[in-house]
């Protein structure tokens, strides 16, 4: 049986704009398929902006891979949290922002989360001096080495475990 009633009716609000009519079967499958995929939008761009168990994990993993061995041109005293952070983000794996790094009292560690997952992960960064820096002056080779709050060229060195830092 065809319903006499159109899919569409000017609406009742006196804007005089067209709108699905719930009395119509296929306007009323119009108004429920536009609410699903409304949700569904809704619930994927909720899923793409925070971190999960397994993207903090999978990104720590890459992070930390990504900056083993990796140059840098930074002081030995400088704060290496952003060096973590910035790694992880630019993994490649999860939303790209909201990683948190908090370094431990006293060494090289720096515990890694998010403020959307439970799981920490210890993350150690230490730095040599580059044995090949990309940029070397004439005569700079018989300086002296640089002091801990002098920025030089160095490669990072870096581990994790699970679990915060200790």
């Amino acid at each position: 049986m065809v319903s006499e009633e159109p899919v569409f009716v000017r609406s009742g609000w006196g804007t005089g704009r067209y709108v699905y009519n719930p009395r119509n079967p296929a306007g009323l499958a119009l108004i429920v398929l536009a609410s699903l995929i409304a949700l569904g939008g809704l619930f994927g761009m909720r899923a793409e902006s925070t971190w999960s168990e397994g993207e903090i994990r999978d990104a720590v993993h890459k992070g930390v891979a990504d900056l083993d061995g990796k140059g840098h041109y930074t002081s030995l005293s400088g704060d290496r949290g952003f060096l973590i952070a910035e790694a992880i983000e630019e993994s490649g794996i999860g939303p790209g922002y909201g990683v948190e790094t908090h370094k431990e009292d006293d060494g090289d560690g720096y515990t890694v989360g998010t403020e959307d997952t439970d799981t920490e992960y210890c993350v150690r960064v230490t730095l040599t001096p580059d044995p090949e820096p990309p940029v070397v002056f004439q005569g700079t080779e018989d300086l002296p080495p640089p002091g801990p709050d002098m920025l030089d060229f160095y490669v990072s060195h870096a581990t994790f475990s699970k679990g915060a830092c200790r």
